[in-house]
């Protein structure tokens, strides 16, 4: 019993430590994208969506879209955005997708796509802002 909490404990506190250190890697990859330094950005950015960092997905997907950082690859791009916006964490990233597919932007025009991203983006908003009322009291 005594060493299964000493393991749990271990493992919070590896999580702890881990989620701090994503948080300072992607703060320095916003600082290089401010920067325009697009390839350091690209590549913390990469590593951390490749942990399921939803925002550095989202940030991910749009270097892909406007070839920053890397090659562009239009389908890469989409691939992570939507991978961020289907955690359903990233607001952004199901706009941005609902947005491309109504203008046919970067592929083929499709409203039911289009409508199906904007819909999730508006019911993540409304997750969110409901998260955040919570805290309110």
């Amino acid at each position: 019993m005594k060493n299964t909490t000493i393991n749990l404990l271990l493992a919070w506190l590896l999580l702890l430590l881990s989620a701090g250190v994503y948080a300072d890697d992607y703060d320095d990859a916003m600082a290089a994208l401010t920067d325009g330094d697009y390839t350091t950005a690209y590549r913390t950015f990469k590593r951390l969506a490749k942990r399921d960092h939803a925002e550095a997905q989202f940030q991910l997907g749009m270097l892909y879209l406007y070839g920053r950082g890397v090659e562009q690859d239009i389908q890469q791009g989409v691939t992570w955005l939507k991978q961020a916006a289907e955690d359903g964490y990233s607001y952004l990233a199901a706009n941005e997708l609902g947005q491309i597919y109504l203008a046919g932007q970067w592929v083929e025009r499709n409203e039911a796509e289009a409508i199906k991203w904007l819909e999730l983006a508006t019911k993540i908003a409304e997750e969110n802002e409901g998260e955040a009322d919570e805290g309110c009291d």
